[in-house]
């Protein structure tokens, strides 16, 4: 059933509706985080998509503008090109470090190339049908993308610590994402209907798009859960950073009280013996308490002490540590 005046069928049609809501949506997450590049890949992956549905939906059309042949070479270049996005997609979107030679190079040898030599066979013959039999190279090509894949999950999940199940999923939702494109020169040389060609190659990156979406979600929990353990920690250290600069402070108190008490000793000109009584009775110790830790006779320190007080002008030991720390 052909959409009126058109020659899309409904089921591309509704591929094209829910490809432009998630093209809207990748869209708006990329000016919310525009530093993400796996959103770029995804954005592209749409784009060609959607490129590749209305074109191959649309065309060829004689109420639209261009002959048959210009039409067929631009349905058929979205359908070479897009597969070719698949390597570098993959390459880049699932770090499969063993596909970087199909990603830079092989597309253009096996994909690109082999679409101008359909153009140009389709030109000189001027018959689609005999053009087809081109379509045997990405075939084959395809296979060859298959075996690497399965090289490239299995190299990547053996030299890294990631989940086994993560990759068995992984390498089963980018085997069937592909393999619809393998069946696609199937499809085409057969003149199978528009809607299970659109089917077979949308659901297919669809699934692709889902599980890198999938990934790239659970990486950015984990990096949440990485930045909460992080402010917690940064909370932590911002505690004892705190402790240790009040014990510093308290510290620096202490030294200044007792470089003041010095200085005050200094001032009323105790000596030396005078000034370790006095820094013992400042700190709370008994005549027998500073007799012991000068071992000296308690009347040799009360009469030390009455000294301190005629010099200080005091007449007790509160008034001596005040006096001492402030004057």
């Amino acid at each position: 059933m052909l959409l009126p005046g058109t020659e899309m069928h409904w089921v591309t049609f509704g591929f094209v509706c829910v490809e432009l809501v998630i093209l809207f949506y990748l869209l708006i997450h990329q000016f919310a985080r525009p530093d993400d590049k796996t959103i770029r890949l995804n954005i592209v992956l749409i784009i060609l998509l959607l490129a590749y549905n209305v074109t191959g939906g649309l065309l060829p059309d004689p109420d639209l503008p261009g002959s048959f042949f210009i039409q067929e070479c631009i349905a058929y270049a979205t359908g070479f090109i897009t597969p070719a996005y698949f390597p570098y997609y993959v390459y880049k979107a699932f770090s499969l470090e063993k596909m970087k030679f199909h990603a830079r190079r092989g597309v253009f040898y096996f994909l690109v190339f082999p679409y101008f030599m359909f153009v140009t066979v389709f030109a000189i013959s001027n018959d689609l049908e005999h053009a087809k039999n081109i379509l045997v190279i990405p075939v084959l090509y395809a296979l060859w993308v298959l075996h690497s894949l399965q090289k490239s999950i299995r190299y990547k999940y053996r030299t890294t610590d990631s989940n086994t199940h993560n990759g068995k999923e992984e390498a089963g939702v980018l085997f069937f994402s592909l393999t619809p494109w393998v069946g696609l020169p199937f499809i085409t040389y057969f003149n199978l209907s528009q809607s299970v060609e659109a089917t077979v190659t949308n659901t297919g990156f669809l699934l692709l798009l889902a599980l890198h979406v999938k990934q790239h979600v659970a990486q950015i929990r984990i990096e949440h859960e990485r930045l909460i353990a992080s402010e917690i920690q940064l909370l932590s250290w911002n505690e004892q950073l705190q402790e240790e600069v009040n014990k510093r402070t308290r510290e620096l108190e202490q030294i200044t009280k007792e470089e003041r008490f010095y200085k005050n000793c200094k001032y009323y000109q105790l000596t030396s013996r005078e000034e370790e009584i006095a820094l013992l009775i400042y700190k709370g110790y008994s005549h027998k308490q500073v007799a012991e830790a000068l071992f000296i006779a308690e009347r040799t320190v009360a009469k030390h002490v009455q000294n301190i007080f005629e010099k200080v002008n005091v007449s007790n030991r509160l008034e001596l540590s005040r006096k001492l720390e402030v004057v």
